[in-house]
């Protein structure tokens, strides 16, 4: 097991996001995230939205030839990204002491320990220039223990996700080679698939979308009037449908609506607070 690295005090810090309290207590916490994620879109243009973020870390780097840790000269705030493509996550720290930051995508096979004071992964996004990959064990120090906490936590279940995800995939590809014997073969699942997507448009305007979404197919009147599926036929059904560009444009036209929403109640809440303050 690897030794931990050796962290710096929290009174060695010279700065921290949002200045001084009575700084942060000024500044809008939502202002202050719609700037960073402006920022953090300039740089990567699939990023969505902030997952969840951290004031201040600091990066360390296990030297395998002298056994050691090594600080690298990566400090700054921390951001888990969603994604509108593959890595649907990426872990960002903005670097403050150089141009060059720590971007790592989040896949079902990312591997992290919660250790306090830090948290430590591997990292294995970058390959050399034959294209082995350069697996790296880094280890993040946080200025608050509970920020660590919660995105140890959140990177936790995002994997969990993933690999689930991943297993579900195996499960469809499997299916595919396999006859009527216990699991639903390909064509009920797409034809399924599409009964579904069907059901899910109904009544949707083009308001409500960005584009007309129509199944690709029509579906048997069979199974489109009788749309009772076991959990294994959803599941199958569910992967079918999340190779399908329309009903991806579907779920994320919904999601920015949400988005909207969300953001227009909180500017009316912010100008109600800003009255009542006045």
């Amino acid at each position: 097991e690897l030794s931990p690295p050796s962290f710096p005090k929290a009174g060695h810090l010279h700065c921290v996001e949002g200045g001084s309290k009575e700084m942060a207590a000024t500044v809008n916490s939502e202002a202050r995230r719609k700037a960073n994620l402006r920022v953090l879109q300039r740089l990567d243009s699939g990023i969505v939205d902030l997952a969840i973020t951290a004031s201040h870390v600091v990066l360390y780097e296990f030297n395998n030839g002298k056994s050691n840790w090594e600080k690298k000269n990566v400090e700054g705030s921390l951001f888990v990204t969603k994604r509108s493509e593959s890595p649907r996550f990426k872990l960002i720290v903005l670097n403050r002491s150089s141009t060059e930051n720590l971007e790592v995508p989040i896949s079902s096979s990312f591997q992290l320990q919660n250790r306090d004071p830090y948290m430590i992964f591997k990292d294995t996004s970058k390959t050399d220039s034959s294209g082995v990959v350069e697996e790296k064990i880094r280890g993040i120090w946080f200025h608050d223990g509970d920020e660590r906490d919660k995105i140890a936590s959140y990177l936790d279940n995002v994997v969990k996700s993933l690999i689930q995800i991943d297993e579900m995939e195996k499960n469809r590809q499997q299916a595919r080679t396999t006859d009527h014997g216990g699991n639903v073969s390909g064509q009920v699942a797409k034809d399924a698939g599409a009964a579904l997507l069907s059901t899910l448009t109904q009544g949707m305007s083009v308001g409500d979308c960005a584009q007309s979404i129509q199944p690709a197919s029509t579906p048997s009147p069979s199974i489109h009037q009788n749309l009772v599926l076991d959990k294994k036929s959803l599941q199958l059904s569910l992967l079918s449908l999340m190779q399908d560009e329309r009903f991806i444009d579907l779920i994320h036209a919904q999601y920015i609506k949400v988005v909207q929403s969300r953001s227009a109640r909180q500017n009316r809440q912010q100008e109600q607070h800003q009255q009542h303050r006045k």
